[in-house]
């Protein structure tokens, strides 16, 4: 039984023997990892984008931060000075 090409509408419903059934499972089989790595391959790819933008706010954010740092440091004002607060119920 021979398989089938991959993007035809041709579905095989029953194989007669032990050889056609083996055929018919290798063929759905690779059919269905194909479609499963085209999917991880996608869901990378809009994951790499999504953060890549997300980079780029985050290392803005620290530049704007350091800026005011050092305009800080450079004025007559105290440095300012932080006190972590710890939760007694934890």
């Amino acid at each position: 039984m021979p398989l089938c090409p991959q993007h035809t509408s041709h579905q095989v419903k029953e194989a007669h023997s032990r050889l056609g059934r083996s055929l018919v499972k290798i063929q759905t089989t690779r059919h269905a990892s194909t479609v499963a790595s085209e999917n991880i391959a996608t869901m990378f790819q809009d994951w790499e984008q999504k953060w890549s933008h997300r980079r780029e706010l985050i290392a803005s954010r620290i530049e704007l931060i350091e800026t005011q740092l050092e305009a800080l440091e450079q004025s007559e004002l105290p440095m300012p000075q932080f006190t972590i607060f710890d939760d007694p119920g934890e």
